[in-house]
């Protein structure tokens, strides 16, 4: 297929012109998932707040990666993965987190763990979704470190 020369190209006039590829992500999309992603922590942190969790940080961020909540429930640190579905229709939150995503969260956990000096800490890994209607669905110890986790 032969090229077309530039100066044959037409381009649209007026305000609706494309803007020029640039191989990044728009700012419109990720600013709009970020926020969709922003909402259902929030209320998945409330969520957890009434089942009686402290929650001790929030989108915790290390080169490595993110883990959206880290929460505390009775004597046992919950790691949370918190997914936000823009249907009803979102199937099962556990096929939503790889198990390269679950190896991520695994690193960032021991990093967390072996900086705040908490060692010998009982933990457990949380995948907890929210629908457009607020409905959530918590799966408890939603995945394991594939191998001995240690600190």
């Amino acid at each position: 297929m032969k090229a077309t020369p530039r100066s044959l190209i037409t381009k649209p006039s007026g305000p609706w012109e494309p803007a020029p590829f640039t191989g990044e992500v728009s700012k419109v999309s990720d600013k709009s998932s970020r926020a969709k992603g922003s909402k259902g922590e929030e209320i998945v942190r409330d969520y957890l707040r009434k089942q009686g969790m402290k929650i001790l940080d929030m989108n915790f961020r290390v080169k490595i990666g993110e883990i959206d909540i880290i929460a505390k429930e009775k004597d046992t640190l919950v790691f949370v993965e918190v997914k936000s579905a823009t249907s009803v229709n979102f199937g099962n939150p556990l096929g939503w987190v790889t198990p390269q995503k679950q190896q991520r969260i695994v690193r960032v956990s021991q990093w967390y763990l072996m900086n705040k000096g908490l060692h010998n800490a009982s933990i457990r890994f949380d995948v907890v979704s929210v629908d457009p209607d607020r409905k959530i669905c918590h799966v408890r110890d939603a995945f394991r470190p594939e191998s001995e986790f240690s600190v």
